[in-house]
């Protein structure tokens, strides 16, 4: 599948639309969900154009997926859920109910203090 530059998560990327931001780093920015699926529910989304996991996988560099996975963390230690427990989801094509055609993963939990 080609990469369609008109989707929400880039436009989100390029500024043209607003989110709560969480992080703004060099591969990657990190937003609140807007309709969250549990308390803590923070999408990470490459700033490179990938569809889905495996595109990214294959064709990000290597500093694009070690970042990506560094800010993962980060923001599982930001929300404490590395003390209660965590989901991390990603999405592909029509049978894997993937949304948003860019690659993103899903940071899920409830928070403990």
């Amino acid at each position: 599948m080609a990469y369609n530059k008109d989707n929400i998560f880039y436009k989100i990327i390029r500024k043209e639309i607003k989110s709560n931001t969480v992080l703004d780093e060099k591969h990657f920015i990190a937003i609140h969900d807007i309709s969250p699926k549990s308390p803590v529910h923070i999408l990470v989304i490459p700033k490179g154009c990938y569809v889905d996991y495996y595109d990214f996988v294959t064709n990000a560099t290597t500093e694009e997926i070690v970042d990506i996975h560094k800010g993962v963390a980060k923001i599982i230690d930001m929300t404490n859920l590395n003390k209660g427990g965590y989901r991390l989801i990603t999405n592909s094509g029509k049978f894997g109910m993937q949304e948003v055609m860019h690659f993103h993963i899903h940071v899920m939990g409830n928070a403990s203090n």
